[in-house]
C-alpha cells in the first residue's frame, strides 16, 4: 500500500512542476528536472509505468481498447420484439413464440480479416423452441437460421446463423432414406461408412465443430444457464436399427431424444435457442474495456 501511495505522491508533484512550466511558457526536458528526492521526472516516469504494469492487490484492472477483441462483452438489443414460430417448419400443432429483443448481451467469438466481428448471445434464449419427429428432423437446420435472423438489429448486423451451423443442408427435401424401416446407413455418423456423407438425405453432419470450437475458447465451457440447440443433426445406428436425432448442449456437447426411429413413432424435442450475430465493420465503437460490467453499448 505504501508504494501505491509513494506512487500517487510522485504523480501530483509531477504534474505540478508540469503545471508550472507550461505556465512559464518555458520548455524543459523531462530528464533535466529534479525532484527534491534527487530523482528525476523521467526516471519517476518510468518507475510509474513499471508499477503500474501489473493490476495492483485488491484491484481489478482492465485494458481499454477502441473495438472489441475476442472475448469483449457487446450490449445490443435485437429489434424484434416477438415472433411466432411456423408450425410447418417445426412440425408441432402450435407456435412458439420467441422474444428476440430479451436478449441484449453477446461476447465476441471472432473478429474477421474483414472487420466484421461475430458475437454470440451470452445466454440462450429464456423461452424453449419446440419440433417434431421427421418434419422437425428435416427442417431442423434451416428453421434454426431462421430464428436466429430474428435476433439481428439491421442498423449494427450483416447476418446471422444458429450457434453449430456451417454450410449444412438447411431443409432436407428427399426424405427416402429416413423413412425406411431397415436401417439406411449400418453406423452412425461419423463412423466407418460416414453417413455425413449424404448429409442432404438425412445422414448427420459435423458442420458443427467451428462453432463449438469458438465458444469453447473464449468460456472455457459449452454449458449455459439453459440448455440449448445445435444447428446438427445426427444419424445413430445400433445393431440393424436407427434413430435420428439432433445435436444440444446440456452440461455438454450430446445428441437429444431420438425424433424418430425404425422402431418407434415420431416425438418432440425441444431447447433454447443460442444465435450467433455478425457485426458489421466500421462501426464506430466508444471506447472502453470489453468487459461484463462495462460492455462495449450499442444502442
Amino acid at each position: 500500500m505504501r508504494k501505491i501511495k509513494d506512487n500517487i505522491l510522485t504523480f501530483l508533484i509531477i504534474t505540478i512542476i508540469l503545471t508550472t512550466c507550461i505556465s512559464a511558457s518555458s520548455l524543459y526536458s523531462s530528464d533535466s528536472i529534479v525532484l527534491s528526492n534527487g530523482t528525476s521526472v523521467q526516471s519517476a516516469l518510468d518507475t510509474l509505468f513499471a508499477n503500474n504494469s501489473d493490476c495492483p492487490s485488491g484491484y481489478k484492472c482492465s485494458l481499454i481498447h477502441n473495438t472489441p477483441q475476442v472475448g469483449d462483452y457487446v450490449k445490443m438489443t435485437p429489434t424484434l420484439r416477438s415472433f411466432a414460430t411456423d408450425k410447418t417448419k417445426t412440425g408441432v400443432s402450435s407456435s412458439d413464440t420467441i422474444y428476440p429483443s430479451q436478449l441484449k448481451i453477446w461476447r465476441v467469438i471472432k473478429v474477421n480479416s474483414d472487420g466484421t466481428i461475430e458475437i454470440v448471445a451470452d445466454k440462450p434464449s429464456e423461452e424453449e423452441v419446440w419440433f417434431y419427429g421427421k418434419t422437425g428432423y428435416m427442417n431442423y437446420v434451416g428453421y434454426l437460421n431462421v430464428l436466429a435472423s430474428k435476433y439481428e438489429n439491421t442498423k449494427y448486423t450483416v447476418g446471422s446463423r444458429h450457434m453449430g451451423y456451417s454450410n449444412q443442408t438447411g431443409y432436407i427435401t428427399d426424405n427416402s432414406k429416413i423413412t425406411k424401416t431397415t436401417a439406411p446407413w449400418s453406423c452412425s455418423t461419423g463412423a466407418s461408412c460416414h453417413p455425413e456423407n449424404q448429409e442432404n438425405l438425412g445422414g448427420g453432419d459435423l458442420g458443427y465443430v467451428n462453432d463449438i470450437n469458438l465458444v469453447q475458447n473464449v468460456y472455457g465451457t459449452l454449458e449455459s444457464t439453459y440448455s440449448y440447440f445445435v444447428a446438427s443433426r445426427y444419424y445413430h445406428y445400433s445393431y440393424g436399427s436407427y434413430e435420428i436425432s439432433v445435436r444440444c448442449v446440456e452440461t455438454n456437447l450430446s445428441t437429444d431424444d431420438a425424433t424418430y426411429s425404425n422402431n418407434k413413432s415420431d416425438t418432440y424435442f425441444y431447447q433454447h435457442l443460442r444465435p450467433i450475430l455478425i457485426l458489421k465493420a466500421g462501426i464506430n465503437y466508444t471506447p472502453g474495456p470489453g468487459t461484463l460490467d462495462n460492455p462495449f453499448i450499442l444502442d
